[in-house]
């Protein structure tokens, strides 16, 4: 009984799992009305004429980081001396840039030719308009403080 019921888990986890990864992009870009923050790792999209979003390249999902399973060694003092100073200097500095203007860049709407390029990691990296002028990001800007 055992031996019929393993093979099934195991492609039931592995489909719940492909699924999980898959559905959050896919579900929030065809909410439509928006271009997606992000996406698959490497995906292009494009807008039809009913601006319906159409994927050109599927993208694949981003790989998480493999944290080093290498033994770390303790620190010296000098090395505590140093951490102690970074960290200083870390707190200095988010002190100094609380002040400073936060700003948003808001994607422009979708509109029929449009395409656009996601990076390495899912983000955007290019957007091009269909008669291929680049976007001027100033105008998306909008100031938070």
């Amino acid at each position: 009984m055992k031996v019929k019921f393993l093979p099934q888990a195991f492609l039931a986890a592995t489909l719940l799992i492909s699924l999980g990864v898959v559905s959050p992009a896919i579900s929030h870009a065809e909410k439509g009305g928006k271009i997606p923050d992000q996406m698959l790792a490497g995906t292009i999209i494009q807008y039809d004429e009913n601006n319906n979003m159409v994927v050109l390249e599927k993208g694949t999902p981003v790989p998480e980081q493999q944290k080093s399973k290498a033994a770390i060694a303790p620190l010296t003092a000098e090395q505590q001396v140093e951490l102690e100073k970074e960290k200083q200097q870390d707190k200095e500095i988010e002190e100094a840039t609380k002040s400073l203007p936060v700003y948003h860049i808001d994607n422009p709407d979708p509109q029929p030719g449009l395409k656009v390029i996601y990076d390495g990691e899912g983000f955007i990296k290019d957007i091009i308009l269909p008669d291929q002028k680049e976007i001027n990001w100033d105008l998306y800007i909008r100031r938070i403080r």
